[in-house]
């Protein structure tokens, strides 16, 4: 009897070792998301594990744009780029966007941010042909099993910098239809 407890015991603790092993990242994290370059450390812990990584990018209409990326054709984040006529701030941008209470700021409010997800406002980046429209930017987790705001301020403002530097932003573009 001591021998079947013993045996199960060792079992279990040999199934709970190989449950973990079983969770790992099989894919590589990307550099860049729809074109976009983002900050792959800064990225990587919010990535679950998986055997595969796929970006697609969405277009809303001309004014909007948005990149899902899965793992293993869950969504797991998505980052949007937004032209808004009238938009006074990014809290009006954010609107009624946000999945979570949105309380950091930085830039005296150019970026609002959570543990997992973040909006910006972009710098000089305004559309003629879209009525003067501003570019918004946002980057949104949907694996919430980390929460990390330091990770999430960077990577917002340095996606939304790397979104100035596009000609869709230099040229104030509208996104193809």
């Amino acid at each position: 009897m001591a021998a079947v407890s013993a045996a199960a015991a060792l079992l279990a603790a040999l199934s709970g070792c190989g449950g973990g092993m079983e969770e790992k990242r099989e894919y590589a994290v990307p550099r860049t998301l729809c074109g976009i370059p983002v900050d792959s450390e800064a990225l990587t812990p919010f990535l679950p594990s998986g055997r595969t990584l796929a970006t697609k990018q969405k277009l809303s209409d001309g004014w909007g744009v948005r990149c899902e990326v899965r793992v293993d054709s869950r969504l797991v984040a998505q980052t949007s780029l937004q032209w808004l006529a009238d938009a006074p701030n990014t809290t009006y941008y954010v609107g009624g966007q946000a999945n979570s209470k949105l309380d950091h700021r930085a830039e005296g409010g150019r970026f609002l941010y959570s543990g997992w997800e973040g909006f910006g406002e972009t710098r000089n980046c305004t559309s003629k042909k879209l009525l003067g429209a501003r570019l918004f930017t946002a980057f949104q987790m949907y694996s919430a099993d980390h929460q990390d705001a330091d990770a999430m301020k960077r990577l917002v403002t340095e996606y939304t910098k790397a979104v100035e530097q596009t000609d869709t932003c230099t040229y104030g573009r509208p996104f193809p239809e």
